[in-house]
């Protein structure tokens, strides 16, 4: 199974749109974004993604999604946003994953040794992780979608099969 990751997207319409067609073109079969999508509009762009993604995207809320109401109304609407907003727990073809916008280095270290999860997500540093543990858990930050910090936007797809990711340059 292929699994699109994303972050940080904050409201850029053109990486976002990249993102999506990169995702449909390359036929993932899900998408979890980790966070700060920031306005309720992004969902204009995201719809854009093909209807089998869609019923298999699932999201976290970040440190700058601001209108958690609308969001849950609008982006809601093709986002599975998990019920607290910060953490999502669920099981793709058979792998165990979480993810969260700003999990503690120390946080992600224990979750990724506690031996509960196969895939760790994360997002808000804007900085790229892509680690396979010596446990064989592995750990992705897909970096930026927008690029306003790096300049560097990215995003990831995760294949569970395999146990790898690829990051993507937008």
């Amino acid at each position: 199974m292929l699994i699109g990751v994303i972050s940080d997207t904050h409201d850029h319409k053109d990486n976002i749109l990249k993102a999506v067609s990169i995702m449909n073109e390359r036929k993932v079969d899900a998408l979890i974004h980790c966070g700060d999508y920031c306005s309720p509009f992004v969902k204009i762009w995201f719809d854009k993604l093909n209807p089998r993604i869609k019923e298999n995207f699932f999201g976290v809320f970040g440190n700058n999604d601001g209108d958690h109401v609308f969001l849950r109304q609008n982006l809601g609407s093709i986002c599975k946003l998990v019920e607290n907003g910060y953490e999502l727990i669920l099981e793709l073809d058979g792998r165990r994953i979480y993810a969260a916008h700003m999990p503690k280095a120390k946080t992600i270290q224990a979750l990724t040794n506690s031996g509960n999860f196969d895939i760790v997500l994360s997002g808000h540093t804007h900085s790229m992780v892509h680690k396979k543990h010596e446990n064989g858990v592995l750990e992705v930050n897909p970096g930026e979608c927008c690029g306003y910090l790096t300049g560097n936007p990215t995003c990831a797809i995760v294949n569970s099969k395999s146990m790898d990711a690829e990051i993507i340059h937008l």
